[in-house]
């Protein structure tokens, strides 16, 4: 490898769940973008894993879209004020922690469910919406846009080329299932391919389990990307495969062993950036910067 690959933060939500914020329908993660003590603890989160490591943090724009900001009762003036704030916040997190050579990623979600294909509105609904979010991204002081937990190639397509539209860099990550196929049965290698051919300068998988981490890995080479990877690290042993927790969950993998997995993922697939999702807090991604277990902050 010519670089050691960047190191992304962990799970957001969990970081908030953990800090008392419940993260439940309709607002999920947007909840701490609701009031000045919201906000004080999201600030605590980013900032503990850019202590930690990180060099590549994930803004709270994950609820941010205008569909979600709609069910939430947000009036259509003020929508793109929670875009802004879930940016500022970060970019004030990177100067708390001193960490300015560190990268903000706007996250962009599925507009509807990022574990039900067939809640996928029309495309025109899609280009639309996408539009509208990159717009506003575009005159924010993000990094680059994090296409993200995305269940299907078609949004996924759109997504991208709405942020190249406004001369955005779009990373691209899909949720993926055990047999690391998209949850709609389609292939990731084709679905990811058809994001570079959209202007994607990298492929990932987020939010899955870690032992199918090789199997997505195998279908993301080669196809003139940047690659990385993220997996959820939550004990979901008394869950079904995609239902959601309000609380937070115990990981699965100590920090140690994260560590472990993620340095032997990026030597074998030469990634371009590695962390984690769901589970994963600030002990994990500092094993994997190196930091002795217990200096995380």
């Amino acid at each position: 490898m010519s670089r050691p690959p960047r190191i992304l933060d962990g799970g957001t939500g969990t970081g908030l769940q953990e800090a008392g914020i419940a993260i439940a329908e309709p607002w999920l993660t947007s909840a701490a973008l609701r009031d000045e003590a919201g906000v004080a603890a999201l600030l605590g989160v980013h900032t503990g894993f850019l202590r930690s490591g990180s060099d590549v943090l994930t803004a709270n724009t994950f609820r941010t879209n205008t569909r979600a900001l709609a069910r939430m009762g947000v009036a259509e003036a003020d929508r793109p004020g929670y875009v802004r704030r879930a940016v500022d916040c970060a970019v004030a997190a990177r100067a708390a922690a001193g960490t300015p050579h560190a990268l903000v990623a706007a996250s962009v979600a599925p507009v509807e469910d990022c574990y039900t294909p067939s809640l996928t509105p029309d495309d025109d609904a899609l280009r639309r919406e996408h539009r509208w979010m990159a717009g506003v991204l575009a005159d924010s002081e993000t990094d680059l846009v994090l296409v993200e937990t995305q269940c299907t190639r078609r949004e996924a397509v759109i997504a991208v080329e709405a942020a190249v539209e406004r001369g955005l860099t779009a990373w691209v990550s899909f949720v993926v299932t055990g047999a690391a196929q998209l949850p709609d049965g389609d292939s990731l290698r084709e679905a990811a391919r058809a994001c570079v051919e959209a202007g994607a300068a990298a492929v990932s998988a987020n939010c899955f389990p870690h032992a199918a981490v090789p199997r997505a890995l195998d279908q993301l080479g080669g196809l003139g990307a940047a690659v990385g990877v993220y997996p959820n690290l939550e004990d979901r042993a008394a869950l079904d495969e995609w239902e959601h927790s309000a609380h937070s969950l115990p990981p699965a993998l100590t920090p140690e062993a994260f560590a472990g997995l993620a340095r032997r993922w990026s030597a074998e697939y030469e990634l371009a950036f590695v962390g984690g999702c769901c589970g994963t807090g600030p002990a994990h991604i500092g094993a994997l910067a190196g930091l002795p277990v217990g200096a995380a902050s």
